[in-house]
Order: structure tokens, then sequence, then C-alpha cells
């Protein structure tokens, strides 16, 4: 499987997914069935103060401050959320990928930025709402996508969030359309009984547990 616009190669996708939605008795050290299956409310789409929780699944502190601040975002969020239309990314168009990426805006109020709460936290929050669509990414998985063709080095200026988040995003999508049949075989790979994932999440594990490596 060849990922990041062909820069990257993965080998062995299959068993680095399998390791990772595998059921363990004692000793857990990945976030499935936990983070992918929790439950905050009666409808999945709508954000609660449970979901700000949800990232602490995937190792990530949450403090009192960080939780004001993702309280305070939770109208725009949901707003935001909203306004995507029903599709998954590996069919998403420019229009919606850009959407995606309109999610992350508010990271770009430097009150905002001073109390951190970075994009791959808010990535955390909102993927189970979408998961679909809106992908999983962290430090890891930004290192992955550096390149010309993906993600490029970032002009003199700097950018910001959302204009990160279109390059990710899309490197994302063309990623899913690409191996499109091995994603939907590798998301079977979890164990009956256990929460589904999607495509989008398979791609975020095999880049994930590929840095491990």
């Amino acid at each position: 499987m060849r990922l990041a616009g062909g820069a990257r190669e993965v080998l062995d996708a299959e068993r680095l997914v399998q390791e990772y939605v595998s059921p363990r008795k004692r000793g857990l050290r990945y976030a499935y069935p936990y983070y992918d299956g929790l439950v905050t409310n009666s409808d999945p789409t709508r954000l609660c103060t449970g979901d700000l929780l949800a990232p602490t699944l995937l190792g990530v502190h949450i403090d009192p401050d960080r939780m004001h601040t993702l309280t305070a975002l939770m109208p725009l969020l949901q707003r935001g959320l909203d306004q995507l239309g029903s599709y998954d990314l590996v069919e998403a168009d420019d229009e919606t990928c850009d959407q995606v990426a309109a999610l992350y805006d508010p990271l770009d109020d430097p009150s905002v930025e001073d109390r951190d709460v970075k994009g791959s936290l808010l990535a955390k929050v909102l993927h189970r709402k979408r998961p679909g669509l809106v992908p999983l990414f962290d430090s890891k998985v930004q290192i992955f996508y550096q390149d010309e063709a993906c993600v490029p080095p970032a002009p003199p200026g700097g950018r910001t969030v959302r204009e990160f988040m279109v390059l990710l995003i899309r490197a994302m999508r063309q990623d899913l359309q690409d191996n499109a049949d091995e994603f939907a075989q590798l998301a079977a790979l979890v164990p009956s009984g256990g929460p589904p994932i999607t495509p989008l999440r398979v791609l975020d594990i095999v880049v994930w547990m590929s840095s491990l490596v």
C-alpha cells in the first residue's frame, strides 16, 4: 500500500490494524474499542461535554483549562458539523474538504492558542461525531504527510490551521481513493461485536502504527 501521494509505502497494513483492534484482557496499549465505541449521548452526531473528554482515551491530557476552552468552542463546532454533508471523505468534493478544514478556524484565534488547544486535540473530539469524514491526526501523522505532493513546508509567512488542514484532508482523501478496496477490507478486521471503524479511521491507524516500527 502506497500512501502520502505515493511517497510512503506500508507493507504490513493488515498486521498493523489487526494488532490495534485485537482484544486484550489486560495491558491495553491502544484506544480501540473504547474510544471508537464510547457512548456520550443518545444522538451520536451532537456534541456534549462528555465528548470533550474522549481524547483522554487516545492519551491526551484534558485539564480544566483545556476543558474550559473546548466547552466554549462547542456551539461553533456543532454549527460547523451541522453544515457538513452526509459524505465520507473518500467521496467528498473539494468544497466539502474545505468545510471540514473550516472546523478548525477558531484555533487561529490567539486567545485559543494560549490555552493549548491544538488541531490534533480538536480532531480527537470531532472525529467521533463524523468518523467517516473528519480525520484524526497527531504529530506522527503530520510527519508522515510532510511531502511536496501532500503537505509541503510552510511558506515564509507560515500558514493558518485551516490552510494546513485543507492540505492534509485532501491528501488523506487521495489515499482513501487510491486504496479504496484495501481500506474496506482492513475496516472489516474489527472483532465480532466490536464497534465498527471507517476506512478513514483505518488510515489513521495504519499511518500511526507504521510510525512506531
